[in-house]
């Protein structure tokens, strides 16, 4: 946040980073396009992964409510592991990286890309992508109206 403030402060421009998300019954991708050609060139690019724990919950918060306990909240140990981007093109004003994900055999995987930047004052300014969930799908089906009820998880 440091970096971000800082640029703005001194009006130095800012990298632009651009991204699409794709996915199928295998695999998801994203293709992440970063142009410097009046911002700073990456330092380096980095994806981000994680799994759910079941195929209940789609949810990779580090903490939830307890259900024995609604007032308290409990560890959801669902960790974010650092992964290597594929370099796909390069120039001398812009780079893309991507990352691919297989599709989990349960559950789901969240993923997403963190390009480096240099800053001012010797910090590093980190713009990510959206996080892309694999696979598009959810544990309950729509409901609507009257026949919404449940459970809050």
């Amino acid at each position: 946040m440091r970096s971000f403030y800082l640029s703005i402060y001194d009006n130095r421009p800012l990298p632009s980073l651009k991204w699409i998300k794709t996915s199928n019954n295998t695999h998801g991708y994203i293709r992440a396009t970063v142009d410097f050609s009046v911002g700073p060139k990456p330092m380096s690019a980095y994806g981000y992964h994680a799994r759910t724990l079941n195929d209940k919950r789609r949810d990779f918060r580090l903490l939830i409510g307890d259900p024995n306990n609604p007032g308290k909240s409990m560890v959801n140990p669902v960790i974010w592991f650092n992964i290597g981007v594929v370099t796909e093109a390069q120039t001398a004003t812009s780079i893309v990286y991507s990352l691919t994900i297989a599709n989990p055999m349960s559950g789901w995987e969240g993923f997403f890309i963190q390009v480096n930047f240099p800053g001012p004052d010797g910090s590093a300014l980190e713009l990510t992508t959206e996080t892309q969930i694999i696979p598009d799908s959810y544990p309950t089906s729509d409901c609507y109206g009257d026949s919404c009820f449940g459970t809050l998880v």
